[in-house]
């Protein structure tokens, strides 16, 4: 089943209508960002402040990442936003990068380096899980230790929330067969996604996972006069996924992803602006009407 979700970083005063008319539009899920970005809320506790505005939509992360929070921590976070939920978070997370690189050096945090981080998200998802189907856990890490350690919070959802791993890397498609139910590519364009798909699944068969869910992050602009054909104008990147013109270039590009494999969108509406990753709340809702509206309709599953 494909599904449509939302990434959004508005500020408190936008975020009730913001991801109430996300669930009256019916859209899958909505994520909220995981960053120092100076226009965002601290993002688990905006979930929660979701979570209470909402009763159907699933909700999440965009990424979250264990290298900043402690599993333990972060296993109790999220089991407490999924029992507020009544069971509708979605745990999604990476291994950060330049956002992540460029908030260490202003915030004052560590940002290791590629291989570090690998194995700190493997060790974390290890105590994530543990913690939410065991009573009691020991680990012996080289990063983190446990001992006789008590989770007394546990998820709603049986075995805890689905478990969304974003990245490309060969590090990071290893942790998604060892602990991933969906795969995520990140915003970063790739130049042969066929080939792309081709390795996740065979990554995936190695742990006996197959047809396992596919989504892509996704920047989009609808332009709703009809003068924008692509993203060439406005000094957009081409290095990544962004979808700027009108709804049937949108439709077409977005067509293209769906023949080579991918079922889940995450759906970031940018802004046309100096800052385009801040969201104008009028606008934003605007752009979710016309794609529900303009853009689904066209697409052929």
């Amino acid at each position: 089943m494909t599904k449509f979700c939302l990434e959004i970083g508005v500020p408190l005063k936008s975020l009730k209508n913001v991801v109430t008319k996300a669930e009256e539009l019916e859209f899958d899920a909505v994520f909220y960002g995981d960053s120092l970005g100076r226009y965002q809320l601290e993002c688990w506790t905006a979930l929660a402040i979701i979570s209470s505005y909402t009763k159907s939509i699933r909700l999440g992360p965009a990424v979250t990442f264990p290298l900043i929070r402690h599993p333990s921590i972060l296993a109790r976070t999220a089991a407490t936003i999924d029992q507020f939920s009544n069971g509708r978070l979605e745990f999604r997370v990476g291994l950060g990068g330049k956002t992540m690189k460029a908030d260490s050096e202003k915030y004052g945090f560590v940002f290791r380096k590629y291989s570090e981080r690998v194995k700190i998200l493997d060790e974390s998802l290890q105590i994530i899980k543990g913690l939410w189907t065991n009573n009691e856990i020991n680990f012996d890490g080289e990063y983190f230790k446990l001992n006789n350690a008590h989770q007394e919070i546990v998820p709603v959802q049986k075995n805890g929330p689905p478990i969304t791993i974003s990245g490309k890397s060969d590090g990071i498609l290893e942790l998604l067969g060892k602990h991933g139910d969906v795969w995520e590519s990140d915003g970063k364009h790739d130049s042969n996604y066929p080939a792309l798909v081709k390795k996740v699944d065979g990554v995936c068969s190695k742990y006996n996972k197959t047809n396992i869910d596919k989504s892509i992050e996704l920047f989009v602009s609808i332009d709703t006069r009809n003068n924008i054909s692509d993203g060439s104008s406005n000094g957009i990147k081409k290095d990544w996924n962004f979808l700027v013109g009108d709804t049937g270039v949108v439709c077409g590009k977005i067509q293209e992803l769906i023949d080579v494999g991918f079922n889940r969108y995450t759906i970031y509406f940018f802004n046309k602006k100096d800052n385009r990753f801040e969201q104008d709340e009028v606008i934003l809702i605007k752009q979710m009407e016309v794609f529900k509206d303009n853009v689904i309709p066209g697409l052929k599953f």
